[in-house]
């Protein structure tokens, strides 16, 4: 893949996430790590993601293999908070996991990127947009100048590589609306239970 084909992903996976002035720098790394993983893998019918972290790289591997939240062929593991992935055969679980590899991260060479992913950049990137936007630009312009370098990779097996089950649906005599649930003693849905209350009525 040539600079210019790379630079049209990184456009797409842009506009997939929205119309925000930063240019967040996560978004071309994760297009090449997607990019890294679909040539380590090799061509599959298909195909499934699992992401280690949320933030820009599910946008990337949405926006490119057409493994999205929705369809339920990515599966974000946020809670493992790592800047991987792997994409895999659904057929059999054989798979490819790419991964930053901060040891490859010189942090003379490239110090904003270094800083980038270890949450280290000054505190006004978080709530100056100008120090943000500048930041983003040279964590960008320094992961361009050595591209996939930073990147390790691995050949895995993904234990259990079905796609979720169909959730039987119930009725809410709370609210009066349906709801899926595993749980067969489940009466009300999570918000009227209380479980997962996460808004109020407004009048």
């Amino acid at each position: 893949m040539d600079d210019k084909e790379f630079l049209e992903q990184v456009e797409k996976a842009y506009q997939f996430r929205n119309k925000s002035p930063i240019r967040a720098p996560g978004i071309p790394i994760g297009v090449a790590m997607v990019n890294l993983a679909m040539e380590k893998l090799g061509e599959v019918k298909k195909p499934g993601v699992i992401a280690e972290a949320r933030a820009c790289l599910s946008d990337a591997i949405q926006a490119l293999t057409g493994c999205t939240v929705g369809n339920k062929y990515l599966i974000i593991h946020d809670q493992i908070g790592r800047y991987a992935l792997t994409m895999y055969d659904r057929t059999d679980g054989r798979g490819v996991r790419v991964f930053v590899d901060l040891r490859k991260i010189d942090p003379v060479k490239t110090p904003e990127m270094h800083k980038f992913f270890l949450r280290q950049r000054p505190p006004e990137v978080q709530y100056d947009m100008v120090a943000r936007a500048a930041s983003a630009k040279l964590v960008s312009e320094e992961f361009m100048a050595c591209g996939r370098n930073i990147f390790s990779w691995q050949r895995v097996r993904i234990k259990n590589c079905e796609k979720e089950e169909i959730l039987p649906v119930k009725v809410c005599p709370g609210c009066g609306e349906s709801y899926t649930t595993a749980d067969e003693k489940s009466q009300y849905c999570a918000v009227c239970a209380k479980e997962l209350d996460y808004y109020v009525t407004e009048q």
